[in-house]
């Protein structure tokens, strides 16, 4: 009996301590609202750093190639250079992929409406696939033939 009252007791005394060391006091529910937004800034900035902005931001942006086959915007046969149209296409691109991969995961919350589930994870399967063919696509051109 001692010993089941002795840990309540100290438990108890833990959370209150916890609880007074907390130095931001929030109303309950307050931060609910700024989550959706957070997650927005870091999902945004990741698709920034892995489109290649920081790259453009650093090296300056260049315009239009004069290439006489493929395209103009993408440097043929260099990976490690990158124009600013290149870094704006990747970056919708993996844009499209990731509304893609997030219609996918709410296909699985309409489980019990099977044709809202099945449109979102056909139309989200249709997102990835683009988005793979169109980065395949621009990294043939930038590689070439081996």
């Amino acid at each position: 009996m001692g010993v089941k009252t002795g840990l309540w007791k100290l438990k108890r005394s833990l959370n209150n301590l916890a609880f007074r060391m907390s130095f931001i006091r929030l109303a309950p529910g307050s931060s609910r609202p700024l989550l959706p937004i957070a997650q927005f800034f870091i999902v945004g900035f990741t698709i920034f750093v892995l489109a290649g902005g920081l790259f453009v931001l650093a090296q300056g942006g260049q315009g239009l190639l004069n290439v006489s086959r493929g395209l103009q915007w993408v440097y043929p046969g260099d990976v490690n250079n990158q124009t600013t149209l290149e870094a704006v296409f990747s970056g919708l691109v993996y844009i499209l992929g990731f509304v893609g991969v997030y219609m996918m995961f709410m296909s699985t919350r309409f489980v019990y409406r099977p044709k809202r589930a099945y449109g979102f994870l056909a139309f989200g399967m249709m997102l990835i696939i683009i988005f793979i063919i169109s980065l395949y696509f621009v990294i043939y051109d930038k590689i070439g033939q081996l």
